[in-house]
């Protein structure tokens, strides 16, 4: 009887866990005619707000990118998910991610009113896959349009515009999805100008069901991974942890510290390696 017990209670601990880790608190969902998003925000934000617009990838939507997006309003960051194409698997277009973007950088605020945020500090605009492309060519394009970038394997940058702010880039070294690593993080690290990152994720391969697969790939980011493209296993939370750990490195060295290696430099789970301005990866 008390090993029954023990085994209910465990598998009733794991059933909160699993509910508490998927759970998506504080956000809400606007529809514009410019496209979707989804806005998270925590009840502690500070009054002058830092807020991180991320572009969708392809197939992907508003909704798809939770976990990512609570890691990194456990810094107080504003996170506005950016579907600039919605109801199109096609998410490349800079000009419709540039829209997108300036109508929440007018309304973001007025969305805001029921929290502590009043102000907004500074623009953080990038993306996923396609949306991180559509996000270098805005940003490259636009002058003025953000403060700093922060990419997360973006598709394709390799004739993408020239990037002179501050820019953080997450990638991997392998090719996955379809996605050609070099032409991704690693092209849009190379197309930044000024100060520029880039961690880059190792090629780690395990047993799981789709068989031996890289442990992290181009879809980690997503919550559920990519319409088409998974390992079939779940990505584990601290690589959300050590990606908003790195994003918070980046901008307190970018905005309010010194920037340096070493004050972009994080201690991580994950398997990465850090590039940093000349570095050559």
């Amino acid at each position: 009887m008390k090993k029954s017990m023990t085994i209910s209670a465990t598998i009733i601990l794991a059933i909160c866990f699993l509910i508490i880790e998927n759970a998506h608190a504080n956000y809400f969902d606007k529809s514009l005619s410019t496209g979707k998003v989804r806005v998270y925000y925590s009840t502690t934000c500070p009054s002058t707000c830092e807020a991180i617009l991320l572009g969708v990838g392809t197939s992907m939507l508003s909704s798809s990118y939770g976990n990512l997006a609570n890691a990194l309003t456990n810094y107080g960051y504003i996170v506005v998910i950016l579907d600039h194409n919605p109801g199109n698997m096609v998410k490349t277009d800079a000009t419709k991610f540039k829209n997108l973007a300036l109508d929440v950088r007018t309304n973001l605020v007025t969305w805001l009113s029921s929290t502590n945020c009043r102000a907004i500090a500074h623009w953080i605009m990038g993306g996923h896959s396609a949306g991180g492309q559509a996000a270098q060519n805005a940003v490259s394009n636009n002058p003025g349009l953000a403060n700093a970038v922060f990419s997360i394997d973006p598709y394709d940058c390799s004739e993408a515009g020239i990037v002179n702010i501050p820019a953080l880039y997450w990638g991997f070294d392998l090719t996955s999805c379809f996605v050609n690593k070099n032409k991704a993080a690693k092209s849009a690290y190379y197309g930044s100008s000024g100060r520029r990152a880039f961690q880059r994720v190792a090629s780690v391969y395990t047993w799981g069901p789709c068989g031996y697969s890289p442990k992290f790939f181009h879809c980690s980011f997503c919550d559920g991974h990519c319409p088409a493209c998974t390992n079939c296993m779940t990505t584990p939370s601290y690589f959300f942890t050590d990606v908003a750990k790195s994003v918070n490195k980046f901008m307190n060295a970018a905005f309010y510290g010194t920037w340096s290696k070493a004050n972009l430099t994080i201690s991580a789970t994950t398997p990465v390696t850090l590039f940093v301005d000349t570095d050559q990866p």
